[in-house]
């Protein structure tokens, strides 16, 4: 009897703590993958490609390099002393920043990119966005055991761990793609401390009580008959011992259908039981309502993300998405970079397209003016700001030829306008006109925009004066 007592309370424990740990473990799991799904997916993939570049032309070019293991050894810091300048480049400063914002917002531990090579055992830190002890680009951890990803670009299942350091540790890694091709990993940890701490402190408590109450039953139930104790008894601990062979995301009504009516001390642990039992349901109706909420919220906010941003009838980023680039823009000169330009782009003889065709042919015309801006424009981005309007933010290589695409274009639409096999609506002419920014006399994105739009005017002008002659 008291044998059976014990352990009936050791698997109601057990019980426990298996679908209570099960579901917390998988409902942080799952938190982790879909952040690091949704910041893989949201970040800049082009200046994420160009910073891991930057990180990994230095790693390639390095014969010995030294892992994480002997950090701060003389080895270590000449090794990582090749890296020194690229936390200073802006493009780490606005990844990091980016990566800091949403690691506020979701509230985790860390967010981070690294590059997997699984050939070499090796994970590079790209960029770090930890508050205090971040790893700087290039850090190098070094190890056999562990979880890769399949392909380059499979995401990597969350892992729970629990380590000396940094204690119960939830990560989740999702590949960054930029024109189809896998970039690097975004990684998101998410400290599972303090939840660890109150499932022990909960199992502990329930143990403690399940103890007493065993022991309490225990000393009454010696003055009882055989028949009348060992029957019940027999009953729960049978009940406890299959208890976990239930699933255990669902709730329980195992220790609610039996019916013991002693009206003794058994009766009494029936009733710590059952109640016991509620409260578990309680508990997991609790998370899977949480979990289902979380599921329901991310994917009403990654649609509305996508509809916010993106026209509906080129695919390609609105008038609030160019907005919101003109406001990092703006940080961007408040940083002190100004390597910028924009190109205005106006579609010629929408009006007459949409009067003698039909909207629709209208809109095949802003498509394929859309696609050839896209395909000049190749290396930035391009947004549609109005019905015939469109804007391109230029940068990096296409800041320093803008004046050679501005030309290939040109080129381009000629090419198209005096080519008789095309429909009328496909033969479409455009102004464009661009200005880099010159901080002699701008001060804002906006100056710039002005300027832009200026000058695409004037070439509208030229070109109706020239079609007049």
């Amino acid at each position: 009897m008291i044998v059976i007592c014990f352990l009936t309370g050791a698997v109601a424990v057990i019980s426990v703590n298996r679908i209570a740990s099960g579901i917390i473990d998988r409902e942080y799991m799952d938190r982790a993958e879909q952040i690091a799904e949704a910041m893989a997916t949201g970040i800049d993939g082009e200046k994420a490609k160009e910073l891991t570049d930057m990180v990994t032309d230095v790693y390639f070019g390095i014969d010995n390099v030294v892992p994480s293991t002997e950090w701060g050894s003389d080895e270590w810091n000449e090794y990582m002393s090749n890296y020194d300048g690229i936390e200073e480049e802006p493009v780490f400063k606005e990844i990091r920043d980016y990566l800091r914002k949403y690691q506020d917002i979701f509230d985790v531990d860390c967010i981070y990119i690294m590059l997997y090579r699984k050939s070499d055992m090796h994970a590079i830190y790209i960029v770090d966005a930890a508050l205090e002890d971040a790893c700087a680009p290039g850090v190098v951890d070094s190890f056999e055991d562990g979880v890769w990803p399949e392909k380059e670009d499979s995401p990597i299942p969350a892992t729970v761990t629990n380590e000396e350091v940094y204690g119960w540790l939830v990560t989740g890694c999702y590949p960054i793609m930029h024109d189809g091709k896998p970039v690097a990993h975004l990684c998101v940890d998410i400290s599972m401390n303090d939840v660890k701490a109150k499932e022990r402190s909960y199992i502990i408590n329930t143990a403690v009580t399940i103890l007493v109450l065993t022991v309490l039953l225990l000393a009454l139930a010696l003055f009882y008959f055989r028949r009348t104790v060992i029957s019940p008894v027999s009953m729960l601990s049978y009940t406890a011992k299959n208890y976990c062979s239930e699933n255990n995301d669902v709730v329980h009504h195992s220790f609610e259908k039996l019916q013991i009516d002693t009206h003794d001390e058994i009766g009494e642990l029936l009733a710590s039981m059952k109640q016991m039992e509620m409260d578990m349901n309680s508990s997991i109706t609790t998370l899977i309502n949480t979990q289902n909420a979380l599921r329901e919220t991310e994917e009403k906010a990654h649609t509305m993300q996508e509809l916010a941003v993106k026209d509906a009838l080129t695919g390609i980023r609105n008038k609030t998405a160019y907005d919101h680039e003109a406001q990092k823009l703006e940080r961007d000169l408040e940083d002190g970079f100004n390597e910028f330009g924009l190109a205005m782009i106006d579609l010629n003889f929408l009006k007459r397209t949409n009067d003698t065709y039909g909207h629709e042919k209208g809109n095949i015309s802003i498509r394929r003016l859309s696609n050839l801006v896209c395909e000049i424009f190749e290396h930035s981005p391009v947004f549609r700001i109005g019905g015939d309007e469109f804007i391109v933010v230029l940068k990096n290589r296409d800041y320093r030829n803008v004046e050679k695409l501005v030309e290939d274009f040109n080129n381009r639409l000629e090419e198209g306008w005096n080519d008789d096999t095309l429909n009328p609506w496909e033969q479409i002419s455009a102004a464009i006109g661009y200005h880099k920014f010159d901080k002699t006399v701008d001060k804002t994105v906006d100056d710039v925009f002005k300027k832009a739009d200026q000058a695409m005017y004037e070439r509208k002008t030229a070109m109706k004066a020239g079609r007049k002659d």
